[in-house]
């Protein structure tokens, strides 16, 4: 079941205002009231992983791991 993410729409309580996560069936109604204190939300988008993607040079070195490029046949350089 994914985790949804739900704001207050009003003044809320400071459990809305901040926003917090609901675990919830795909199949259901998204919540119209804040759990704690009956007041209007609603859900916000998700927010997506950004930044550096995990097998970038800097990423790999930080980790202590060496990449190694093809560069002939059976020949590989160190680039990191």
């Amino acid at each position: 079941m994914p985790i949804y993410r739900y704001k207050t729409t009003d003044k809320g309580c400071h459990h809305c205002q901040k926003g917090f996560d609901h675990l919830q069936a795909m199949s259901a109604k998204p919540l119209a009231h804040c759990p704690k204190c009956q007041g209007p939300v609603k859900k916000i988008p998700a927010s997506f992983a950004g930044g550096t993607p995990m097998l970038s040079d800097g990423n790999l070195r930080d980790h202590g791991f060496t990449k190694l490029v093809k560069r002939d046949k059976g020949t590989y350089e160190k680039t990191i």
